[in-house]
């Protein structure tokens, strides 16, 4: 997910920054109102980049329940379309097609669901696709929600 990579990167590349900066001082390489504002941007970016991370993983969480929820109704279907299929309630050509529409869309949703749960774990930006080198001008950036 090219936005949860982003959040991470954001983090990564202040805290990498800032790093950096703070080396600069403690040899004296760097200005104080210099680097008090560049320590500023740096943190603001480290901000950004986990309050985004916590959002989308967020939303993530609420993906991943739906879809758990969806994948504990189709056992039941499954056994309702035999059903069906053994009384003569539908053909055979019926019962065969349905029954590979909804062993597709288990799969579908089972697929979801592993490419979510490896998205909620993922701790950095290589865990979730590699680094994605973000610029510090304000056009990139993805602005925190309204909602949070």
């Amino acid at each position: 997910m090219r936005k949860l990579r982003i959040a991470f990167s954001k983090r990564e590349k202040g805290e990498q920054l800032l790093t950096r900066l703070n080396e600069l001082q403690a040899n004296g390489e760097v200005e104080e109102a210099a680097y008090e504002k560049k320590k500023e941007q740096y943190e603001r970016l480290i901000e950004e980049g986990s309050l985004e991370v916590d959002a989308i993983k967020g939303a993530l969480a609420t993906k991943l329940d739906a879809l758990r929820k969806d994948l504990e109704k189709f056992p039941q279907e499954l056994k309702d379309l035999e059903l069906k299929s053994k009384v003569g309630e539908i053909p055979a050509s019926t019962y065969m097609r349905q029954d590979q529409r909804i062993r597709a869309r288990i799969k579908k949703l089972e697929d979801d669901a592993r490419n979510t749960e490896q998205l909620l774990g993922a701790e950095s930006a290589e865990d979730a696709g590699g680094f994605i080198d973000v610029p510090l001008d304000k056009k990139f950036r993805i602005r925190r929600p309204d909602w949070l």
